[in-house]
């Protein structure tokens, strides 16, 4: 965190930046942006824009807050030179007025620079971390999104009381722009993870989420000798909805199946759609076969009730067939081909829709 002074002291008369001052705000920005070109850790881009800004800002440090996902409270992303017990004294902070630095930047929508932490009525209730961790100073700039909605702060805190000068301004300004780029890209590559191994339709992991969910079950199990069980689970006559009703109907269909099954699946389970009417289980940690079964059971009878949309209802139903691993099979492939041929059984039956796979 040492910075030459001469830097911070170089500002010619008129108040401009100078040009030394001006290529250190181009070099942040190049030095950060090649981070997130190349790479895409994006905490690992977070924590190098704080540590940049406390190599230039001499006795300071730097941190990132942003909204928690209720946009309620705000949370530390990066600060990787402040003290543990600070972030956890930071985290929760709620935006008002006189809510510290952060808290009132982005409450206010503007900049808040603070030059005297023990004086300033806007840290009055945070005289602790102005003790404990000798904070006198703290300048925030809002971080803001590319529907120019606040969505964080990024904020300089000085050991000794000082007001930020022009170049420490403009330092912010581009910090604060730079935060919201990483943080507007990595927005972007959760976005287009899920649709690469979410069902566009249910939005349940695809066939290739559940592929890669399995391969690491069976990684995991096989150490141990652990069994887990695939269900193949295929709707009945669902064909018959999209002739009857119309391709509309059948994704309403659809959509209410998948959250009826979800609601009976552990959390630790994993429910996929592979396509059409066929759905898939992973479950794991399982003791016995009479738990499978009442599992089946349970997904069938959630099934029962009538799906009612307006004047129209949907009766649904469907056959089950199960596969454990290592008794049917060593792969997810295999597993896969092994509850298929089962539940294909299932449908030939009258009463019982359940079926486990036999050779």
């Amino acid at each position: 965190m040492v910075a030459s002074s001469a830097l911070l002291e170089s500002k010619d008369h008129s108040g401009e930046l100078t040009l030394e001052e001006s290529n250190q705000l181009i070099k942040v920005q190049r030095d950060i942006l090649e981070i997130v070109v190349t790479g895409n850790d994006y905490q690992h881009a977070l924590d190098s824009l704080c540590r940049v800004a406390e190599r230039i800002v001499d006795d300071a440090v730097a941190s990132i807050m942003i909204y928690d996902i209720d946009r309620l409270a705000l949370q530390v992303r990066a600060a990787p030179n402040v003290p543990e017990q600070a972030k956890s004294e930071l985290n929760g902070l709620v935006p008002g007025p006189n809510q510290g630095s952060c808290g009132t930047a982005v409450y206010k929508q503007i900049p808040q620079f603070v030059k005297d932490t023990d004086l300033d009525i806007r840290w009055q209730n945070f005289q602790s971390l102005v003790n404990n961790f000798n904070i006198h100073a703290c300048w925030s700039m809002p971080i803001v999104d590319s529907d120019k909605q606040v969505v964080g702060s990024f904020a300089l805190s000085s050991f000794c009381k000082r007001a930020p000068s022009k170049f420490q301004k403009n330092l912010l300004r581009t910090a604060s722009y730079l935060a919201s780029l990483i943080l507007r890209r990595e927005q972007e590559a959760l976005v287009l993870q899920r649709a690469a191994h979410s069902d566009y339709l249910t939005n349940l992991p695809n066939r290739n989420l559940f592929k890669t969910r399995v391969d690491q079950a069976i990684a995991r199990v096989s150490r141990c000798s652990s069994p887990l069980a695939v269900f193949f689970i295929d709707l009945d006559n669902f064909k018959q909805v999209n002739d009857d009703y119309g391709h509309d109907a059948g994704d309403i269909v659809l959509k209410e199946v998948a959250a009826r099954l979800q609601s009976k699946v552990r959390k630790e389970d994993t429910l996929a759609r592979l396509g059409g009417d066929e759905f898939v289980l992973l479950v794991e940690d399982m003791k016995e076969t009479d738990e499978l079964r009442l599992i089946a059971s349970k997904l069938l009878e959630v099934l029962d009730p009538p799906i009612d949309q307006g004047e129209k209802q949907y009766h649904i139903s469907a056959s089950i067939g199960i596969s454990i691993y290592p008794i049917n099979g060593l792969s997810t492939s295999e597993l896969l081909k092994c509850a298929d041929k089962a539940m294909y059984v299932a449908k030939s039956l009258k009463k019982d829709k359940i079926q486990f796979y036999s050779a």
